[in-house]
């Protein structure tokens, strides 16, 4: 069946505007709106293409790695930040340490479990307390990793061996991948579906401006090998890219954009949360493999996050932004 976008199908043709203007019809109608569109953004500092100032943003998994990357982000630009989580012990202690900049914003801990239909409704209805005129910026950031047997063995296993490699395989049992698929996609897809009226609310309230979902995947979800015996979180993350094109073409009509981030190799947790020896040593080594020579820092992951989120993002929808350090360009993948 054929879609209407409203807001798409209202503007005037080419050859319309083309027979009212002279100008459109000698120069070309993207020279012409091209020079209006910059004239009429006023300008094109940094601080204006990218501001999020006075936003309200949710972001679930924000205790912790690249969710409290993001949230840090945010907040020390201005936006008011909801980071959700199952352990609010976890989620106050990142909110308690965060200094709050020069930017105005807030960190703000709400706990609760959005892999069930009764946690979403409490979850929503805890946030519209906070924002009743609506959320602009939804990252989904939580992640499930079940227990990972398989990548415990993978460097034990003779891939010449088929019944090795068989056994290896089903390690993890069916169980692990329900757990993942669960709480990587099915979670990530029905509190999204909740939060749309909220999203859309500020949306309305937000004059020339698109609420924007970031989905943080994995550049798991893109590489060919075996990921150490990772079967089921690579494929999820593979999935997670599949579903932000989805949900990009589904909110098309209510204006608010999908895009995705997969993220290469970064800590576990910020600096600051003071990795032991052996933690610092993996990351060396790992940094070392990649091409730009270290793992990932807040300011890779704040960098995007901003990007995609802000006015100098609003014209890019449903696509996959690779923040690894090159490691695709090393690594065989499925681009």
């Amino acid at each position: 069946m054929q879609r209407s976008f409203p807001y798409l199908d209202s503007r005037p043709s080419f050859t319309a505007m083309a027979a009212a203007s002279p100008d459109i019809r000698n120069r070309g109608l993207g020279v012409v709106l091209g020079q209006h569109s910059m004239s009429s953004q006023g300008n094109l500092h940094a601080q204006t293409l990218f501001e999020v100032k006075d936003f309200a943003a949710v972001v679930t998994g924000g205790g912790s790695g690249i969710g409290l990357m993001a949230a840090h982000t945010l907040a020390d630009n201005g936006a008011r930040v909801y980071i959700l989580g199952r352990r609010l012990d976890v989620l106050q202690r990142a909110a308690e340490k965060y200094s709050g900049g020069n930017g105005g914003g807030k960190i703000v801990p709400i706990s609760g479990d959005f892999t069930h239909t009764d946690g979403i409704r409490t979850l929503i209805a805890e946030i519209g307390k906070h924002e009743p005129g609506g959320i602009n910026i939804l990252i989904n950031n939580a992640s499930v990793t079940a227990e990972d047997k398989a990548r415990q063995e993978a460097h034990d296993i003779d891939f010449s061996n088929a019944e090795a490699v068989s056994k290896w395989m089903v390690e993890d049992g069916p169980d692990a991948w329900r757990q993942e698929y669960a709480g990587n996609i099915a979670a990530h897809h029905f509190f999204t579906a909740a939060m749309l009226p909220l999203l859309n609310k500020a949306r309305q309230q937000t004059h020339g401006h698109s609420s924007a979902i970031i989905n943080i995947a994995s550049a798991a979800g893109l590489t060919k090998t075996h990921s150490h015996g990772q079967f089921a979180y690579s494929s999820t993350k593979a999935a997670f890219m599949h579903l932000t094109k989805e949900w990009a073409h589904t909110f098309l009509p209510l204006r608010i954009r999908v895009n995705c981030i997969a993220p290469g190799v970064f800590p576990p947790f910020l600096p600051d949360d003071g990795l032991d020896e052996s933690q610092k040593a993996k990351l060396e080594k790992v940094g070392h493999q990649i091409p730009a020579g270290r793992p990932g820092k807040e300011s890779d992951i704040g960098s995007a996050i901003l990007y995609l989120c802000s006015r100098g993002g609003t014209y890019v929808n449903g696509q996959i932004l690779h923040v690894d350090g090159g490691i695709l360009l090393k690594t065989p993948s499925t681009t």
